[in-house]
């Protein structure tokens, strides 16, 4: 199967074109009214909010840096598997800690000023893009989801919310792995205890669901 005629489930390539558009807004429009970068701050607040509810939904549909990636930058990528080192505790935490750091810093400087603080939100998505490119260029264009700070705390959030579950229908044919924007394999988690794949590991976005041969996978 390749990877230019897999299914969607249904209007998730419409959605995420519409928020594509929320990057030049913030990025563009950021530059002239920096109070635009507050715009990240409800993005924010809204994931948090429904990843109680569906885990890391927010990325696999709504996010504009994912969906910027998975329509644009997925048609020159070199789509390579992502690194297995990125998957890890602790190399997810660095990254977290990092990026965290950097942004409490900035926000310290800005001393409370309403336009300086969005500069900062703004400023924080632009490295986090330029970084996504780089990697998305080489690896899997999704492959700064797999650690992206954001998307980390989602997982963290929805530990055992609506997490895609393995049934024994499963083959281990990598369908799933080959149509993962951030290349989990669900047929590695067929034979654990709750046969059920990491919250963090998950985008909910239903590629596997809809492609699956054996319609071995779902949502739980």
């Amino acid at each position: 199967m390749s990877n230019s005629s897999y299914k969607e489930k249904k209007y998730r390539k419409s959605i995420q074109w519409v928020m594509t558009l929320f990057l030049p807004i913030v990025i563009i429009g950021g530059y002239f009214y920096p109070a635009i970068g507050f715009t990240i701050v409800g993005m924010i607040v809204f994931f948090m909010t429904l990843a109680s509810k569906r885990g890391r939904l927010y990325c696999g549909w709504l996010c504009p840096m994912g969906s910027f990636h998975e329509r644009f930058l997925s048609k020159i990528s070199r789509h390579n598997v992502v690194p297995s080192f990125f998957r890890s505790t602790y190399f997810r935490v660095f990254v977290f800690a990092a990026m965290m750091g950097v942004m409490t810093y900035r926000l310290s400087l800005a001393l409370g000023d309403a336009q300086a603080i969005g500069g900062v939100f703004r400023m924080m998505w632009i490295v986090s893009i330029a970084l996504a490119i780089g990697m998305g260029l080489y690896y899997k264009a999704r492959t700064w989801c797999v650690i992206c700070p954001m998307g980390s705390l989602q997982g963290a959030m929805s530990l055992n919310t609506f997490r895609l579950h393995v049934s024994d229908e499963c083959v281990g044919c990598h369908t799933c792995q080959r149509l993962c924007p951030i290349s989990t394999y669900p047929g590695n988690f067929h034979d654990a205890d709750s046969a059920k794949v990491p919250s963090i590991d998950c985008l909910r976005c239903y590629n596997c669901v809809e492609n699956c041969p054996k319609g071995a996978l779902d949502f739980r």
